[in-house]
């Protein structure tokens, strides 16, 4: 007996030095810039990169070669998964370059991507071998002179447009942490926002978008002009064209709005978990909003991110957790501040810079039961995450009034009221891409299999594209929408130009 219990913790001792040598392997790996791993060059696209370079006039337009010093920044993503080394990247700096640039690349059918700000999960959604169009001379914030819209460039990122905002009393529906860009997050599906409750997703309030089609036409897209086009691009992703300029709808602001993280230890998750659901059944409040992630990071924990419009909730808006001393925060950033300073402040990119994935799941309501079985899946997934490679194991739980009474007809329908769940995995190890990816597959499968069991119809609660995982069926994101869209794409890309870029293959 006394050598199996010195055997048994010498042998978990092992497992987890191996699993923590595979890790740390991973990691080296990924330390290794992309431009300097062992690549072919593709002669023919080189030919392209160097004609773009010929052809690109403009002042501050360019096209950037692996060994600049530009070069990773321009083709690193969030997730390092999501990076290629490219041929070249060309850097347009006025949509006449864009033109000059896609004319090269239609005609001479070189593989191509955009990319804004490199937040895209799918690999290929913003990456390629081929061409990369690097989109940092569009980050452009213009305010019109009545504050009623905003000129808002793909490579920003909502941080810069709520700091180009603040004090003029006005805001945006926008993305809800830091380093989330403008461009993939509008044409993605939406995206969501804590400003849902009040004006729905983003690309509800999308007035027009200045893009350049697949054949190099400049022209703009709005309910107006070329109207099947505008339908289109909100969540239709990258196959209509290069976008350069999104003209927004403004909202009121007060300038200060109350909320921020708070980091909860694993003897919390049961009373969070108590909140989300009293919160989500019975807030009626479209100013607030509560997103909290159940976590596995090597213990179960949760972070629950808050928002209020406005500088002070009333007494009981998020009425289970107000009482610190009963649910006790590890980490309490819930105050009243900024919408620049509430969305930096939540540091999302401490998981970047690793191999990961989204997923997710639509609901028509959280239960208790499924809540039980997220923070389960959540628990069994963590236990084994040290033996491949895992570092976050995350599901982040959306609760949303109503909002379809401000939902516009557009590609991605989304006038059901469905509630995004999405899940959140990272590791470091490329050999095991694959077991995590089918894992989210499975978790979700189980989520949505439960839901259907206590009587909710997902028919018609269409997946949220930003979130869904490269091979999931377009039925499933698209449903009725998807004839009307490859329509569209066929009518404005006969040449099949966007065809050369990736997205979902509709």
């Amino acid at each position: 007996m006394r050598s199996v219990l010195v055997t048994v913790p010498f042998l978990s001792c092992l497992v987890v030095a191996l699993a923590f040598l595979s890790n740390w392997t991973a990691a080296f790996d990924r330390r290794v810039p992309v431009y300097i791993q062992k690549r072919f060059v593709n002669a023919t696209e080189l030919q392209a990169c160097q004609a773009i370079a010929s052809a690109m006039k403009t002042p501050g337009s360019k096209v950037v070669y692996p060994l600049d010093l530009t070069y990773a920044s321009l083709i690193e993503h969030y997730m390092i998964s999501s990076t290629q080394a490219s041929t070249c990247v060309a850097v347009p700096a006025s949509p006449q370059d864009i033109s000059a640039a896609i004319k090269i690349i239609g005609t001479r059918r070189i593989r191509f991507a955009v990319k804004g700000a490199g937040h895209a999960s799918n690999q290929g959604w913003s990456s390629t071998p081929g061409i990369a169009f690097g989109m940092t001379n569009f980050k452009q914030t213009n305010l019109s002179g009545d504050k009623q819209t905003i000129d808002v460039g793909p490579a920003n990122v909502w941080d810069d447009v709520y700091q180009s905002l603040d004090g003029s009393g006005r805001s945006v529906v926008g993305g809800r942490v830091s380093g989330v860009g403008v461009g993939g997050f509008i044409t993605g599906g939406g995206g969501y926002s804590y400003l849902t409750n009040q004006f729905g997703v983003t690309g509800d309030t999308l007035v027009s978008a200045d893009l350049v089609r697949p054949d190099g036409t400049i022209t703009t897209a709005s309910a107006s002009q070329n109207p099947d086009l505008f339908w289109a691009i909100r969540g239709g992703g990258n196959k209509f064209g290069i976008i350069y300029n999104f003209k927004l709808q403004t909202v009121p602001s007060t300038n200060q709005i109350y909320g921020g993280i708070r980091v909860y230890g694993p003897d919390q998750v049961e009373a969070v978990k108590n909140a989300t659901l009293d919160f989500s059944e019975n807030s009626k409040d479209p100013k607030a909003s509560l997103l909290p992630t159940f976590n596995y990071l090597l213990a179960p924990g949760v972070i629950a991110l808050a928002f209020y419009d406005g500088p002070n909730p009333p007494a009981g808006t998020f009425r289970q957790l107000e009482d610190t001393t009963k649910v006790r925060p590890l980490v309490d950033g819930w105050k009243t501040q900024s919408q620049t300073q509430l969305t930096k402040g939540i540091p999302s990119d401490l998981n970047g810079n690793q191999r990961g994935a989204f997923h997710t799941v639509s609901l028509q309501k959280y239960s208790k039961e499924l809540l039980d079985l997220i923070i389960a899946e959540s628990k069994k997934y963590g236990a084994i995450a040290p033996l491949r490679s895992a570092t976050l194991i995350s599901y982040d739980v959306e609760p949303f009034l109503p909002y379809s009474q401000y939902a516009k007809d557009a590609a991605w329908p989304h006038n059901t009221n469905a509630l995004p769940l999405n899940l959140y995995f990272a590791w470091t190890n490329p050999l095991e891409d694959t077991f995590w990816q089918n894992a989210m597959k499975t978790s979700a499968a189980k989520i949505t299999a439960l839901a259907r069991q206590q009587g909710q119809n997902l028919d018609d609660q269409y997946l949220y594209p930003n979130y869904a995982l490269r091979d999931t069926p377009l039925s499933s994101l698209y449903g009725p929408n998807l004839a009307r869209l490859q329509a569209i794409k066929k009518a404005n890309d006969p040449q099949d130009v966007m065809g050369l870029t990736t997205y979902f293959p509709f």
